[in-house]
């Protein structure tokens, strides 16, 4: 595995995502009728992945949302587990609104977002990892 770094200084994850971490994240349109505890559940499963590897966790993961009309996306901020589903047009918070183009795309499970990339992962655990312009 190669030692990349993020802006933050943290080492980046750049291997192929796990089935837990790929469980977990299908699993977050399902928040509408989960429980506190089971999306700490799914939040601590995505954090591991990340731990396990001595790794930077992302400031943010936006995916598609299967919730239907009117959602788009939805995000999940790591440092405070916050998940949120946003509707089309409306804007995403933190920096996350870079990734949404990616994150609605069939490409993709979900787009990892870090101060200076985005790490986007397939559905089969590969990932392509974005480099920022800036």
């Amino acid at each position: 595995m190669r030692r990349n770094s993020t802006g933050a200084g943290g080492r980046l994850h750049d291997g192929n995502r796990s089935e837990n971490y790929r469980k977990a994240l299908r699993a977050l349109d399902g928040s509408g009728s989960l429980g506190a505890v089971d999306v700490d559940e799914f939040v601590d499963a995505i954090r591991k992945e990340f731990a396990d590897r001595y790794c930077s966790i992302p400031v943010g993961i936006v995916g598609k949302c299967y919730l239907g009309e009117p959602f788009e996306v939805h995000t999940l901020a790591l440092d405070g587990a916050i998940l949120e589903h946003y509707h089309r047009g409306q804007v995403l918070p933190g920096g996350l609104e870079r990734a949404r183009a990616l994150a609605v795309s069939p490409a993709y499970l979900a787009v990892e977002v870090y101060p200076d990339r985005m790490v986007c992962a397939r559905a089969d655990g590969s990932i392509v990892i974005m480099e920022s312009d800036s």
